[in-house]
C-alpha cells in the first residue's frame, strides 16, 4: 500500500505505461514499502531502514513525470534490495549497488511503450550508473524532456555573462564551463561558485533586475 492506496493502482498512476508489471514482481518478493511523499528540493527519493522490526521504506516525490519517477524508483529499489540480502556494510554507490541497480534496471529496456529515445540514454547512463540521475547530463536532459512546460529554467539554458537569480536572492553572472560545471560569480559577496548545468535558476532580463 501506498498513500493508503493499493500498490498497483499508485503504480499505474505514476510509473511509464508498461511498468507496473515488472515492478509489482520486485515488490511481491521484496518486504519493503512505497510511499509516495510530497516534494523535496533536497532529493527524489530516498530508502530508509529503521532497524529489524520495522519495514523498510522507499519514498518518492509525487510531482516527478513517469520516466523521472520510473529511475528514481530503480535507483531507491538497488539500495533496499542490497539491504536485504547484504549483512556487511558496503558503499551505497559502490560496485554492488552498481551490479543490483543494472540488473533490476536492464530488463526495463525491452518494454516496447518505453520511449525509444529514454531507453537509448538510459541503456548508456546504466554502464556505470552514478549515485544522482542529474549527475548524468543526456539522462537529465532526456528526463527533463517529459516535464510539463513549466516558467522553469536551467542555468544550461541561459548565454554566457547573462544574469541569473536564485531563491535565496542571490544573483550571479553565468561563466564558462569548466569540465563538468558552470563558473559563476555572486554579486552579492564577489564569491565563485560552481553549478551543475541542470540547477535551476531565474534569469533576469535586465541590469534594472541586476541591481
Amino acid at each position: 500500500m501506498t498513500n493508503n492506496r493499493p500498490l498497483k493502482q499508485a503504480l499505474e498512476e505514476y510509473l511509464p505505461e508498461g511498468c507496473t508489471g515488472m515492478v509489482l514482481d520486485w515488490f511481491a518478493s521484496h518486504r519493503v514499502t512505497l510511499r509516495i511523499t510530497k516534494s523535496r528540493r533536497t532529493k527524489l527519493g530516498d530508502f530508509r531502514n529503521r532497524g529489524p522490526l520495522v519495514i523498510p521504506v522507499i519514498s518518492v516525490n509525487h510531482d516527478l513525470n513517469p520516466y523521472s519517477f520510473l529511475v528514481t524508483l530503480l535507483h531507491e529499489m538497488a539500495h533496499a534490495e542490497i539491504h536485504l540480502n547484504q549483512k556487511k556494510r558496503i558503499q551505497p554507490h559502490g560496485k554492488e549497488w552498481k551490479l543490483t541497480y543494472q540488473r533490476i534496471a536492464n530488463p526495463f529496456l525491452t518494454l516496447e511503450k518505453l520511449d525509444p529515445g529514454f531507453k537509448k540514454v538510459f541503456e548508456l547512463y546504466l554502464k556505470n550508473p552514478s549515485a544522482s540521475s542529474m549527475a548524468h547530463l543526456p539522462l537529465a536532459r532526456m528526463l527533463r524532456s517529459f516535464d510539463k512546460k513549466s516558467d522553469i529554467f536551467l542555468i544550461g539554458d541561459i548565454p554566457e555573462n547573462s544574469y541569473f537569480a536564485l531563491p535565496d536572492g542571490r544573483v550571479f553572472r553565468k561563466g564558462g564551463l569548466l569540465r563538468k560545471r558552470f563558473r559563476c560569480e555572486c554579486l552579492n559577496n564577489k564569491r565563485v561558485y560552481l553549478f551543475n548545468p541542470m540547477a535551476e535558476i531565474s534569469p533576469l532580463q535586465s541590469n534594472a533586475e541586476v541591481k
